[in-house]
């Protein structure tokens, strides 16, 4: 019988077929819908763990990363912007149910931030409050004040894109973090615009608590054809013990799985 197996992810059309669901439930990023990397980690997933060479790897990039941004905790688990988003998101929800504040719902998003950010916030079982900006872009601060003080204790985080989608470095950054800190909430900065800021500042430093980090953009991992996408999340040390980990780690967080990031 003739061996029909496709010579790019080595499956027969039966083998296919019984994946069928697999492949196509891989989660859209902000760009592409990236299968390779589905293949190439349905093929290797099975010696992750044992393979040493692997864990290196996965040290060594969470460690230039964590460098790179100035967090403290780096999770490999996201294979794209989005589930960066929300995995950032659920850490941040989790932090807030283990201080016995789960009533914090509430995600402040200013109208200049990236457009997937009011999606991540609901999925994550948030409720989504706009922020104005002024003429030139920036997040109105007056605007910030007042929505912070009428949601007082249920402020959870604020997600704020720097530089902006409208291409504006908000000068008062630290002082928009302070505020957000202030009131008990946490601040996500979305890192879709990181290649700004690599080498020149660290969102860990100026006051965020959480990014993601496109490094299909970024670090130019290759992005065209297909994929793959890649999206881990950085966060301060107090969030870590919530990140997505591997199973075999005492610190493992929630939804832990190997060194691979496949579904």
């Amino acid at each position: 019988m003739a061996d029909n197996r496709s010579s790019v992810t080595g499956l027969t059309s039966e083998e296919a077929k019984e994946y069928h669901s697999f492949f196509m439930t891989y989660t859209i990023g902000y760009i592409i819908v990236a299968l390779v990397a589905h293949f190439l980690v349905w093929q290797w997933r099975p010696w992750f763990p044992s393979v040493k060479g692997y864990a290196l790897l996965d040290a060594q990039l969470r460690q230039w990363l964590s460098q790179a941004t100035g967090y403290a905790g780096i999770s490999l688990q996201p294979n794209a912007g989005s589930q960066g988003e929300y995995a950032g998101l659920l850490a941040i929800a989790a932090y807030h149910r283990s201080r016995g504040e789960s009533h914090r719902n509430i995600c402040l998003i200013p109208v200049s931030a990236h457009g997937t950010n009011p999606a991540s916030a609901v999925m994550a079982g948030m409720r989504v409050v706009v922020i104005s900006c002024d003429e030139l872009g920036n997040v109105d601060l007056d605007d910030l004040r007042a929505r912070l003080a009428e949601h007082a204790d249920r402020v959870a985080a604020l997600m704020i894109t720097y530089p902006s989608t409208h291409g504006v470095f908000e000068q008062s950054v630290r002082e928009i973090c302070g505020m957000v800190h202030e009131a008990g909430g946490q601040v996500y900065v979305d890192g879709a615009n990181l290649n700004a800021l690599v080498g020149l500042a660290k969102p860990g430093k100026f006051g965020a608590d959480v990014s993601h980090l496109n490094l299909h953009k970024t670090f130019c991992i290759p992005h065209g054809g297909g994929g793959p996408g890649v999206g881990p999340v950085g966060v301060r040390a107090h969030l870590a013990p919530f990140l997505p980990n591997h199973p075999s780690r005492p610190e493992a967080g929630p939804s832990a799985r190997g060194f691979d990031n496949g579904g």
